[in-house]
This record gives C-alpha cells, sequence and structure tokens, in this order.
C-alpha cells in the first residue's frame, strides 16, 4: 500500500505543478489584459468625471463642490483599498446622477420650450392667417374706395353742371325778372296815359262846351320831344292853369322855333301836338313855350 502511495502523491504532485504551470501560462495574458483594461476604465472614469466638472459643464460651482472625486482613489493595490475604489465609483455615480437629473430638467424645459414654440407657431399661423384676411379686406375696402372716389367725382361733375345750370337760370329769372319790371313799368305807364287820356277827354267835353280862360304870360319848358308822332309834354298841367286846345309858343332863346296846341291837361304835365305850319326848326327838350 505504502508503495503504491508514493507513486500516486508524486503523480498528484506533477499534476499539481503541470496544472500550476498551465495556468501560469494561461492566466498570464488574462493577467495584462485585465490590468490594461483596468488602467482604461480609470482613464475613462477620469474623462467623463472631467467632463462632467470642466468648463463646459452644465453642473454650478455648488453641485461641482459637492462631488470630490480623485481619480487617483481609483488605484487599489490590496484587498483592504477596495472600499476606497467603491467610494469613488460611488461619488462618481452621484455626479453622474447629478448631471442626469439635470439633463431631465433640460429636457423638461426643452420639451416646454418645444410645446411653447409649437403654440407660439400655431398662433403665428393663426396671426398670418388673419393678416391675411385682413389684407384681403384692405384690398376689397381700397377697390370700395375707388369706386366711391369715382362715383363722388361723377356726382361732384353732376353737381357742378347743375351749379352751372342753376346759375344760367337764375340769370334767365333775372333777366325775365327785369323784363317783367319794364312790362310792370310800361303797363303803368300805359294806364297813367289811358287815364290822362281819358282826363284829357273828359276836359275835352268840358271844353267844347266852354271858351278858354288860360292866363296870359304863362311860361313852361319842353319836358318830351317826339318828332316821329309830332308831340311834345310840357312840365304844367290843371294846377297852373293850363287848359286844352290852348296854344303856346315854342322859342328858343330870342328865336320862335314853332307852335303847339295842347291836347292832354293833367295836374302838372301837358300834352301838345306840334302845329306844323309853324314849325321853323326840330323842338327839342329843354326848349321854352309861352302862351
Amino acid at each position: 500500500m505504502a508503495k503504491l502511495l508514493k507513486p500516486l502523491v508524486v503523480i498528484v504532485l506533477v499534476l499539481a505543478i503541470v496544472a500550476i504551470c498551465i495556468q501560469g501560462f494561461v492566466l498570464f495574458p488574462k493577467r495584462n489584459l485585465i490590468k490594461d483594461r483596468t488602467q482604461k476604465l480609470e482613464t475613462g472614469i477620469h474623462t467623463v468625471v472631467a467632463t462632467l466638472k470642466g468648463e463646459q459643464s452644465l453642473l454650478s460651482d455648488e453641485e461641482k463642490a459637492q462631488v470630490r472625486f480623485n481619480v487617483n482613489n481609483l488605484k487599489a493595490g490590496t484587498i483592504e483599498e477596495l472600499p476606497r475604489l467603491d467610494r469613488e465609483l460611488t461619488l462618481a455615480n452621484s455626479l453622474a446622477g447629478i448631471v442626469l437629473t439635470g439633463w431631465q430638467n433640460t429636457q423638461t424645459d426643452l420639451e416646454n420650450t418645444r410645446q411653447d414654440l409649437e403654440n407660439t407657431r400655431a398662433d403665428l399661423e393663426r396671426t398670418r392667417g388673419e393678416l391675411e384676411d385682413a389684407r384681403t379686406q384692405i384690398v376689397q375696402l381700397n377697390d370700395t374706395i375707388r369706386s366711391k372716389d369715382a362715383e363722388l367725382v361723377e356726382k361732384s361733375n353732376v353737381i357742378a353742371g347743375l351749379e352751372d345750370e342753376k346759375t344760367s337760370l337764375e340769370m334767365q329769372v333775372a333777366d325775365l325778372n327785369d323784363q317783367i319790371g319794364g312790362l310792370e313799368d310800361q303797363v303803368a305807364q300805359l294806364e297813367e296815359e289811358n287815364g290822362m287820356l281819358e282826363n284829357q277827354l273828359a276836359k275835352y267835353e268840358q271844353e267844347m262846351a266852354g271858351t278858354i280862360t288860360m292866363k296870359p304870360g304863362t311860361t313852361a319848358n319842353i319836358v318830351y320831344a317826339n318828332a316821329d308822332w309830332n308831340f311834345v309834354i310840357i312840365d304844367i298841367g290843371s294846377i297852373a292853369g293850363a287848359q286844352p286846345n290852348a296854344e303856346m309858343i315854342i322859342h328858343r332863346n330870342d328865336n320862335m322855333v314853332g307852335k303847339i296846341r295842347l291836347s292832354a291837361v293833367r295836374d302838372n304835365i301837358s300834352i301838345a301836338e306840334v302845329l306844323p305850319e309853324f314849325q321853323k326848326e326840330t323842338i327839342k327838350e329843354g326848349d321854352d313855350v309861352l302862351f
């Protein structure tokens, strides 16, 4: 039994040595890999923390001061130093959490800003639509204004024409009024002449039965002379003693011009016919007469 145990122990030792050698050959490359990977992780964490706490970080100075991260504490040479590694990783995680919270708040603000932007865009579109409607209304109002201006110009031209026509009619009315006044004056004159003729006729009828009693030396002036009808008007009448059929001499200065016979006598004027057989010169207004 002892003889069998001794070779077995040797075999076990040999196998152990072989296993250790095999493990050495297998784990040595992995050791370098683990070492390189650990260094890269340390460098990556340092870079991330430096970025999070750098000048362009979203954290405030107070938030940066709350996380006192030291990349050298990530290096643990012994098992006793592993808790320190855990603390540094916890600080790094806290820093990442703060940044994540800030990012979430920023994202919320961004969503709110995006929503406000959408609302503003909607308001802008609505305002643009209202502006287009207002522009359309302005165009329509401008067309209406131009149409009304054209109508106003047309109405103004019509009014101007009516004003001219009114002025012309007023002038015609004034002319007609003048003509009416002249006709009224003629009617009044004719009525007066008619009355004079009626009075003269009455006096003729009265004088046919009597004699002329006109005072000798009575004088007068010719106030109107009509050569076409051969009669004159003198400025004395019945009040001054003039009588129908009385004959009076016409003289100019010391020269006899002609002779008249009274045919119609009024109160202050008399109408007389010129006796052609005695006329020597043209009888004029202002010539003197004498009975």
